[in-house]
């Protein structure tokens, strides 16, 4: 199998585990002491491309977010999660077209076409 579908897998599902956590920490912008959370692959990812191997064994870890809190206690930054969101979206559209993108390639080579 080619490394960049497992890398692409792994990737898509590190940004789905973003987004969902993103949601998560919008719904509770208004929760008294809430704690922001954050999901951590890229560097699971990046220590895999660097041994060569296709994608990491770990699992995308979820990991507390900002210590800084407004006066209600929360550390959810609404600017923030928004900013996370649109950059999250477009690295997911980027993944999908990579994988496009090849499966174009090995469909060509094959022979086939969409």
């Amino acid at each position: 199998m080619d490394p960049l579908f497992s890398t692409v897998e792994y990737a898509m599902g590190g940004l789905q585990l973003r987004l969902d956590t993103i949601a998560h920490n919008v719904a509770n912008v208004n929760t008294p002491l809430y704690r922001s959370m954050r999901v951590d692959f890229e560097s699971g990812l990046a220590a895999a491309l660097a041994a060569g191997t296709p994608a990491p064994d770990a699992r995308p870890e979820i990991v507390a977010g900002s210590d800084l809190v407004d006066r209600n206690g929360t550390s959810v930054s609404l600017e923030n999660e928004l900013t996370d969101m649109t950059k999250s979206s477009l690295e997911r559209q980027v993944m999908v077209s990579s994988f496009n993108y090849k499966v174009d390639i090995l469909k060509a080579a094959a022979g086939t076409q969409r």
